[in-house]
């Protein structure tokens, strides 16, 4: 199994993000999606830190990393760092690991977004990974004029362009956010780029399927989900001759015992966290996330990309370390 993995991206604003981070969880269904800011609370901080965990990413010997998307967050609460920019300054540090994005794809003109991967492709002499997902965020798609139901049609209608200009095609194109008259691209990206599609529930995966490259996964999604998600997944690119490249998405904390690393997490799952248990996370000793790890891969993922629990950047730095040990295992 190829390990990556994803940064968090998402800061505190400062000590009373915590607070309202847990009022929006108990104004919503309990099947809501929240994400919770952690780290530090200095812009400076987090910067520096996410370079430091770039660098422990490659020595940690793992496959991949990528930065995810969110917008209008309110400055109270907490800060987005982009992606475009900060994998741009990450991959000064990461060498020949595959980089990439998470973005929420409605938001995005494809030419612009084109021409970015194609100029990051002239520093990074590595694979370029674009994952585009629908999003979910009411906030923010108010914040671009958009209305949340369209966001499967502008997610769809992205892809076949973005492919297009990313292999250095001139083309013609319209969508509800963009209209494109002989449009093309330089530089072009020096290697493949390839376009994943997150996919959460049935409609997401089946378009996974039908228009990715491959799948990345929920990160909060029960096995028994998963399994069933797989099939329609595979069956889904096959039937219209994709590739299949199902990516497992799991929260990770990697401790020297189970119980240290138990230790850690319990408060942070007691404060309130993505909405997830044990179930669905990769929490332990080397050896047992190793053996977790091991499951899924029977379950016929052979990919996986990890983030980081803890907002605690010295046991995250730690984690990394042992995470190196799972790497060697598996790989």
């Amino acid at each position: 199994m190829k390990i990556g993995t994803s940064l968090r991206f998402f800061f505190p604003a400062g000590p009373q993000t915590l607070e309202i981070y847990q009022s929006l969880v108990a104004a919503s269904p309990p099947d809501a999606f929240i994400e919770r800011p952690m780290g530090d609370d200095d812009q400076v901080v987090q910067a520096s830190n996410l370079v430091e965990v770039a660098r422990a990413a490659k020595s940690a010997g793992l496959w991949a990393l990528l930065v995810g998307d969110n917008h209008s967050a309110p400055p109270t609460y907490g800060r987005m760092f982009q992606p475009i920019p900060t994998i741009s300054r990450l991959s000064a540090e990461t060498g020949d690991l595959a980089i990439g994005v998470v973005l929420l794809a409605p938001f995005y003109h494809p030419l612009l977004l084109a021409e970015q991967i194609g100029t990051l492709s002239c520093f990074v002499d590595a694979p370029l990974i674009v994952t585009l997902a629908a999003g979910g965020n009411r906030l923010a798609f108010n914040a671009f004029g958009y209305t949340l139901a369209s966001r499967g049609r502008r997610t769809e209608e992205l892809v076949p362009p973005l492919r297009a200009l990313l292999a250095g095609e001139t083309i013609t194109a319209e969508g509800r956010s963009f209209a494109l008259r002989d449009a093309t691209i330089s530089p072009a990206p020096r290697h493949p780029t390839e376009i994943w599609m997150a996919g959460t529930n049935d409609i997401t995966v089946e378009r996974a399927g039908r228009l990715g490259d491959g799948w990345l996964t929920a990160q909060n999604a029960h096995d028994s989900v998963l399994a069933d998600q797989l099939e329609l997944y595979r069956a889904t690119a096959a039937r219209h001759e994709r590739p299949i490249l199902p990516v497992l998405r799991r929260d990770v904390h990697v401790a020297e015992t189970d119980a240290e690393a138990r230790a850690h997490i319990d408060p942070i799952l007691a404060e309130g966290y993505r909405g997830v248990g044990y179930d669905e996370l990769l929490v332990g000793s080397p050896s047992t996330v190793i053996e977790r790890l091991r499951h899924y891969e029977s379950m016929g993922f052979d990919h996986a990309m990890v983030r980081h629990i803890t907002g605690d950047h010295r046991a995250m730095m730690r984690s990394f370390e042992l995470l190196g040990d799972v790497v060697t295992a598996l790989s």
